[in-house]
């Protein structure tokens, strides 16, 4: 198995001064108002081509990164299931529910240290990108293609710290804002990078191996992934309904049209979390809740009662296509039966085995749901039901369409969202159920801004998980058990 590998900051990073996020200071070397002039760094189109053409790789290897929070948020999801303690996963998926340990000395703090390091220095790049373009201090061939690779890079990179954190801060200001303040700020920068590539911007051909980097093909990528962002930022059912479901359809109805993949190379770009931890044989298992929602009669949890189980079945044709029945498991007992299960997933087998391939990282299913929720919460039940049948899960699940009925629609798409990509992304589990009220009380609703930050600051020390945060808002009071 690969390992993951650390990545770098870029040299302009060192170098930048980062008006946004002055009071912030982690381990990342951003430098001061005492720095070299930033206009000569902002002058060097060479150095800023190279890093536009980066800007992508970058968020994507951070947001599928071992060390973040993806494999956590997994666990707490009840998506998958492991009773390994890397990255965090058994202790925030432990029952009943603990607190984020949001120290320094946690062996785990990397998981959003890390994450919250690599999405600033993102957003250090983007902004130097957009300051060269705007301010006109480099002579650019194509000013608007390295402008959209900033704006992406900042929709990104503060919409990514959204999805995640209870605040963020926002270039500009000083003070921190919430994840929702984070998010219209995100969209709005994705707005105009959607804007630049409708009217002929585009990324370079070698930005992202394998995929298609023509202006309508990426003015398609940005929407699909505004409406990610839009619909798995809710906190609870609260926040979901006050969704600007017209923007959703907006975005979706301008979304990809077929899967987009990327080119693994295995060396440059490969998909860490949840392709290779989290399906690979001995590591995370597919949570049981998930095989009761294809089979009903089987158990959605591990009883203390049980030795084995039995295989499930199931009208749903990805049982056998997608997943892996185990007659024994190999997680450590003491640290809970509940961790057990009886599957693993599959799915990416030729990938856990050849490395180098296409490997699709946008299904067009997760884009038709969006579509279809969109739909649903505007009144159109109907047409939220043509989108449903028309994709996977009477296309690859051979399952019989659904009816013209709100809970019927609502339902399928929960049913997608777990059973067909579930897997394919790090934040759609995670963020499907803590919009929904469905992740186990105590399950913490966001991270806390890492202890090595609020040292810097300083602010005080704060955690979410177990008894701590408001309920509701912070930490999860619902739950589907």
């Amino acid at each position: 198995m690969k390992n993951y590998i650390k990545n770098g900051l870029s040299i302009l990073l060192l170098l930048l001064v980062i008006s946004s996020c002055e009071k912030i200071e982690t381990d990342l070397d951003v430098g001061s108002k005492n720095d070299p002039d930033i206009n000569i760094i902002a002058s060097d189109k060479v150095a800023l081509q190279a890093v536009a053409n980066d800007i992508f790789h970058n968020w994507f290897m951070a947001v599928t990164a071992y060390a973040g929070p993806g494999m956590a948020m997994k666990t707490m999801a009840d998506e998958a299931t492991c009773s390994w303690g890397n990255a965090g996963m058994k202790d925030l998926s432990s029952e009943p529910r603990v607190a984020f340990n949001n120290s320094e000395s946690y062996a785990y703090e990397y998981i959003t240290s890390r994450y919250f390091n690599s999405l600033y220095s993102i957003l250090s790049d983007a902004n130097l990108l957009v300051k060269a373009v705007e301010e006109n201090l480099a002579d650019f061939e194509n000013p608007d293609d390295i402008l959209l690779a900033g704006k992406m890079g900042q929709a990104l990179a503060i919409g990514y710290l959204a999805l995640v954190f209870d605040r963020t801060w926002i270039p500009g200001d000083e003070e921190s804002s919430d994840h929702i303040t984070a998010m219209e700020w995100a969209l709005d920068r994705m707005d105009e990078a959607i804007a630049l590539a409708n009217n002929g911007a585009s990324l370079a051909e070698t930005a992202i191996p394998g995929a298609d980097t023509s202006p309508q093909a990426i003015a398609k990528l940005l929407n699909s992934l505004a409406a990610r962002m839009m619909v798995n930022n809710p906190r609870n059912t609260s926040q979901r309904d006050q969704i600007d479901w017209n923007k959703v359809k907006n975005y979706a109805e301008n979304g990809i049209t077929e899967d987009f993949s990327i080119y693994m190379d295995d060396v440059n770009w490969y998909d860490l979390v949840p392709k290779t931890y989290l399906v690979y044989p001995g590591w995370a298992r597919v949570d049981l809740r998930v095989i009761h929602l294809m089979d009903p009669n089987y158990p959605d949890y591990w009883e203390d009662s049980f030795t084995t189980l039995p295989p499930a079945t199931s009208d749903d044709a990805r049982l056998d296509m997608d997943y892996m029945y185990l007659t024994s498991n190999n997680f450590r007992p003491e640290r809970g039966l509940y961790h057990f299960s009886s599957y693993r997933y599959s799915r990416y087998d030729d990938y856990i085995t050849n490395w180098v391939m296409d490997l699709v990282e946008y299904e067009k299913a997760e884009n038709d749901m969006y579509l279809a929720e969109a739909k649903l919460y505007l009144g159109d039940v109907q047409g939220a039901a043509d989108v449903v049948n028309a994709s996977t899960r009477v296309t690859r699940g051979n399952l019989p369409p659904v009816n013209a009925d709100s809970q019927e629609v609502k339902n399928a798409i929960f049913y997608e969202r777990m059973v067909e990509f579930g897997f394919s992304t790090p934040i759609i589990s995670f963020g499907e159920m803590r919009k929904e009220n469905l992740l186990q009380r105590g399950t913490l609703l966001h991270f806390p801004i890492p202890a090595k930050a609020l040292a810097a600051i300083p602010e005080p020390i704060y955690t979410y998980g177990g008894d701590q945060g408001v309920p509701g808002e912070d930490v999860s009071n619902g739950g589907w058990r």
